[in-house]
């Protein structure tokens, strides 16, 4: 790989530090393919019918932005599998945590691109997030 490349493709890695689930935890900016495939997986649950299905991709997702103070995935042993999650938190509870690393993930973005309608992609995926809190 060039090295403009590589610079080009290196992570970005954004870490902070925030409360979920009554824990601090580090959480990490997801990039914009972690967020589309929680978006085809959500898509699959809903058209199947199982709101489990839903509920286990969402927990998943969360499970996804908490890392270690260098953006680091966490040993899977260190974290609950997201089954564990949903079978321990209230709807409320989990959807407001999705929102939050939602949000987290898309920045300042995320309210400049609530504002765009030309893209039915757009549309869905802030239909999606209303639909969740």
């Amino acid at each position: 790989m060039s090295s403009l490349k590589s610079r080009l493709l290196a992570p970005d890695v954004y870490v902070e530090k925030h409360p979920l689930f009554g824990t601090e935890v580090y959480l990490r900016r997801l990039t914009i393919a972690e967020l589309d495939r929680y978006e085809q997986t959500l898509k699959k649950a809903q058209d199947s019918g199982s709101n489990t299905q839903a509920s286990i991709a969402g927990a998943n997702l969360i499970l996804q932005t908490i890392c270690d103070k260098a953006g680091q995935h966490l040993p899977k042993e260190e974290l609950p599998t997201a089954k564990e999650l949903i079978a321990t938190k209230s709807t409320p509870t989990l959807i407001e945590a999705l929102k939050f690393v939602q949000q987290f993930s898309c920045g300042s973005v995320w309210i400049a691109l609530k504002k765009l309608t030309d893209s039915a992609r757009l549309r869905f995926l802030f239909q999606l997030a209303d639909r969740w809190g």
